[in-house]
């Protein structure tokens, strides 16, 4: 009797830890679990899972990491080993989908990923505000998302995927940034598509306009910028980017009216502003 409970303990185990990850996959958090949620064995406040309030409020559970800023468990990061490993180019998955909301201090949420192409990191950060409700979050995980931070090959970390890595870090990074926070999350989701906000600039401002020093610019926090120009009435290109800077620096432009104009997702949106 006992081999029997010992050989069905082993095919458990087994099961468990060749989980791959697939399509529309979904940790909801419902069952009560923290669904393979960790962080490393010194840390004092590991992933927990609140049995109710929710994004669909009452008796909706959710998962909760709280980080210290200082000593073991000081950083914002969590990882899965089981559910979320595997080929995510071979399942289409184009996007890592999910409700969080953010407690303490805003984050800078990003998804690293480890496996036969060494460590990777999302290039392009997606900011949860501290103390807004909860947000819906798309932060896409195609080739081109991506920033190397010690491997070799994008490509081929994510046709294999040995660890998978949510964490608030103010660049690409393995190890999250030592923060006092508490991050909610909910409805983990292995996406095959991106939302239609992702293919539109539906979200820019700038501000102060008129300005006379900076400049500050917003998007919808998971635009992935191909490129930021800047020109005068003239024509005359004055600024570019390929990289969406939070502000820009216009002190010692010249008086006059500009156009900014942002390129992104094969769409391109253009405002005005006045330097004084």
């Amino acid at each position: 009797m006992k081999a029997t409970l010992l050989f069905l303990f082993s095919i458990l185990i087994s099961t468990s830890v060749l989980s791959q990850v697939f399509a529309g996959q979904i940790d909801d958090f419902e069952s009560g679990t923290v669904q393979s949620w960790a962080e490393g064995a010194q840390s004092p406040n590991p992933p927990v899972n609140i049995s109710t309030g929710g994004p669909n409020g009452a008796n909706d559970n959710f998962l909760r990491n709280v980080s210290s800023g200082a000593g073991p468990g000081s950083r914002m990061v969590m990882f899965n080993q089981n559910q979320w490993t595997g080929n995510f180019t071979g399942q289409s998955i184009i996007a890592i989908k999910f409700k969080a909301k953010a407690t303490t201090n805003s984050l800078n949420i990003r998804i690293a990923f480890d496996g036969a192409g060494g460590k990777i990191c999302t290039t392009n950060a997606v900011t949860i505000n501290s103390g807004s409700p909860w947000t819906e979050v798309t932060i896409p995980i195609s080739s081109s998302n991506f920033s190397l931070i010690g491997g070799t090959n994008i490509s081929q970390t994510l046709q294999n995927v040995n660890t998978m890595r949510i964490l608030s870090s103010a660049s690409p990074a393995w190890e999250g940034d030592a923060i006092s926070a508490t991050l909610d999350i909910d409805v983990i989701e292995a996406s095959t598509t991106l939302s239609l906000d992702d293919f539109q600039l539906k979200e820019f401002s700038i501000s102060p306009n008129p300005a006379s020093a900076l400049i500050q610019l917003k998007t919808q926090p998971n635009l992935k910028v191909d490129n930021v120009a800047v020109f005068d009435l003239l024509g005359k290109q004055v600024y570019t980017s390929k990289v969406l800077e939070s502000q820009i620096d216009i002190s010692k432009w010249s008086k006059g009216m500009y156009i900014i104009k942002i390129s992104a997702n094969n769409f391109s949106k253009t405002e005005r502003f006045l330097k004084q």
